[in-house]
């Protein structure tokens, strides 16, 4: 099968749509000489006429427009199958830890979208390591203690472990500042990455009396914040996604001392200029992040301690007026007199 020129089918496809050669020609960046050259090569190679010219455009012959009902479907079917193959330029993909994506970045991603309706985001949740040469991840946040080489990355903050729990178990459970020795601990098993969280917050903290391997045992950090809410025991979890919980009301802090674990969080991406999708992303990211750990210090920090009554009750008498003070004796005074 000998097909025609390629280039000639392209002009003759303009033409037929518009039918005026200018308006063809300025589909294709060319010019109005050059669509009415391809379209005589294309007559000449089919042997027919596909054209009739008129005074204000063209019009489609017969054969014309048969050929065009088969052209058009055929291109249309192979921009459908082009565009398949190829990224969409407006998607941002973002991989995430599932609690992170789940429970920080999904509550604020309305603000983006809202600001740039024109940028799709595709958020992976997993927590396996974005692999950009094959996942077809354009941003990544990680949660690591070492800075990759390889990638253009904005630290984001270390991470901070604080305990959390509901209201009524903690009223349940601590004694004098403590916890109790029967309180359930509830952990997180990241089977990539096995952690110690609670038997290093326990031993810095003084507690000998507490198992840290005792409790129960979740797979992802969201579900032990949930349990902990369901007033199930007290969970380890990070400081930024704490601190929307204590926010709402979902949970309170069970002590205010922070595990530092020695991990940060990284929001990283291929080295290079990153196409102005993903641009606009990361830097409404970054500034997003850079806003929740301002409001998680605030939120977690220890409440101001209040001054005792007793204390203000003498400056109440000790600001009172000389002339106040000196009233009682001069009518004691004034008395004797009298008498």
């Amino acid at each position: 099968m000998k097909l025609p020129p390629l280039n000639a089918v392209r002009a003759f496809d303009a033409a037929a749509r518009h039918l005026n050669l200018r308006h063809a020609a300025g589909d294709l960046f060319v010019t109005p000489g050059a669509i009415s050259q391809q379209v005589r090569q294309l007559e000449d190679w089919l042997g027919v006429r596909l054209f009739d010219r008129r005074a204000r455009g063209v019009e489609l012959t017969a054969a014309g427009a048969q050929f065009h009902a088969v052209v058009a479907r055929a291109l249309r079917q192979i921009g459908q199958a082009a565009e398949r193959l190829r990224p969409d330029r407006n998607t941002v993909t973002v991989s995430a830890l599932p609690t992170l994506a789940a429970r920080w970045l999904m509550p604020r991603l309305d603000s983006f979208t809202r600001a740039h309706p024109q940028v799709q985001v595709r958020v992976d949740a997993t927590l396996d390591l974005a692999d950009f040469d094959s996942d077809g991840v354009d941003l990544a946040l990680r949660h690591t203690r070492t800075v990759p080489r390889d990638l253009a990355s904005i630290e984001i903050c270390e991470e901070l472990m604080v305990p959390v729990c509901s209201a009524d178990y903690l009223a349940a459970h601590l004694r004098r500042g403590r916890l109790t020795p029967d309180v359930r601990l509830l952990h997180e098993v990241w089977a990539r990455e096995p952690n110690d969280y609670w038997m290093r917050w326990l031993g810095e903290q003084g507690y000998d009396d507490i198992d840290p391997a005792r409790g129960l045992y979740f797979s992802h950090e969201m579900l032990a914040a949930d349990a902990a809410a369901r007033g199930q025991g007290v969970a380890l979890v990070s400081h930024l996604f704490a601190a929307d919980l204590v926010r709402r009301g979902e949970l309170v802090l069970a002590a205010h001392v922070p595990l530092v674990t020695g991990n940060r969080y990284l929001l990283v991406w291929p080295q290079g200029t990153p196409r102005e999708p993903v641009r606009l992303f990361r830097d409404w990211l970054a500034a997003a992040f850079a806003e929740a750990v301002a409001a998680a210090k605030t939120t977690l920090q220890p409440p101001a301690r209040k001054r005792p009554a007793v204390g203000r009750a003498r400056v109440s008498r000790s600001a009172a007026s000389p002339a106040a003070s000196s009233a009682p004796r001069r009518a004691r005074a004034a008395g004797r007199t009298r008498r």
